[in-house]
């Protein structure tokens, strides 16, 4: 049916070119801040592994001795203005003062700063100002051109790149396939194995000029919601499971699930961002106990949402076996080019 919103796409894609083409002449403002930015961005809406780059992106600057601040503008957040997730000790504020992403990042960030506000160059500045910031990662930046970015890094799925896709409305892309060429490093993410990236890879090669790496999610661990101890991965073969996401892609949260060779009885998936109701719960709790599940699964992403959604949700978390799934991004390929895009950083 998104087939006939076709013509609306065309019209999108002229106020797209329209606007990149403003920036690119001046008419509308680009600002600098005193310090290196990096963007981390896509071209499409939905889940390709952003959030998890900008994690391993941040531990890298952080390992060599960088104090790196995380802005975003905290999407669906329940607050205005700039607000510190975490100053890079402690986390000062909840999911839904911060957006999903931003309390994920803190929770696992500790020596990072993050920060959320709907005008990134305010916060970019006040990170600087206040916690004396060196190198500004922007998260979901790619489109936000009113920040001057000294890197560029886009995200997007080998399955996206290999299938397809048209404009908003009729498709999931927020950019054509063109727009990559201001990238300075493209990330081909959701890789099965280096097979399908370089099929990626080579499908990018014939239109996009500029390097590319890949890199594939993989469970780092499975913990408890309520006391964050780990379980040992290998004892999860064959364990009954009830899942649920509210996340961009889910079948990407199924994936990960067969990786750890569960039998998962069912899964409950909501929309993207979703605020789970007391029902939305209870309907998790009652299969769970009908199918004698022994854990009941969800994401970094959703248990970071939960914990700012007050007694009920704190009462599920204790109550029930909920465990959340940590991921990880390993880079399968381009690691020099990865390399490179940071030496100057």
């Amino acid at each position: 049916m998104r087939v006939l919103l076709l013509p609306f796409s065309y019209l999108y894609g002229t106020g797209v070119a329209l606007r990149n083409l403003f920036f690119d002449i001046g008419i509308l403002r680009t600002r600098r801040v005193a310090v290196p930015v990096i963007s981390v961005g896509n071209i499409s809406v939905g889940g390709v592994g952003k959030t998890p780059f900008v994690e391993l992106l941040a531990r890298r600057l952080s390992q060599r001795g960088r104090k790196v601040a995380i802005v975003s503008r905290g999407y669906k957040r329940k607050s205005s203005g700039t607000v510190v997730v975490s100053n890079g000790s402690i986390v000062c504020a909840e999911a839904d003062l911060s957006g999903d992403e931003p309390a994920q990042l803190a929770a696992k960030l500790r020596s990072v700063v993050v920060a959320v506000d709907e005008q990134r160059l305010r916060g970019a500045r006040y990170a600087i100002q206040h916690f004396g910031t060196e190198i500004i990662i922007l998260d979901d930046g790619f489109q936000h051109r009113y920040l001057h970015r000294d890197l560029d890094i886009v995200i997007t799925s080998a399955d996206e790149i290999l299938a397809g896709d048209r404009l908003l409305p009729a498709g999931n892309r927020r950019e054509p396939l063109s727009a990559l060429h201001r990238a300075g490093l493209i990330v081909v993410s959701q890789c099965h194995d280096e097979g399908h990236f370089h099929r990626a890879e080579q499908r990018l090669g014939l239109r996009i000029n500029t390097p590319v790496a890949g890199v594939q999610i993989r469970a780092s661990a499975v913990k408890k919601a309520s006391s964050g101890f780990s379980v040992d991965l290998r004892s999860l073969s064959g364990k009954r499971v009830v899942a649920f996401s509210g996340v961009g892609k889910p079948e990407g949260f199924d994936a990960t699930l067969t990786s750890l060779k569960l039998e998962v009885k069912k899964h409950f998936r909501f929309s993207d961002h979703h605020r789970f109701s007391s029902e939305d719960l209870k309907s998790v709790m009652d299969a769970a106990r009908q199918e004698g599940a022994d854990y009941i699964l969800t994401t970094e992403k959703d248990i970071a949402r939960l914990s700012g959604l007050g007694s009920e949700a704190k009462g599920f978390v204790e109550q029930n076996p909920v465990y959340y799934v940590e991921i990880e991004q390993d880079l399968i390929a381009g690691e020099q080019h990865l390399v490179d895009a940071l030496a100057r950083f």
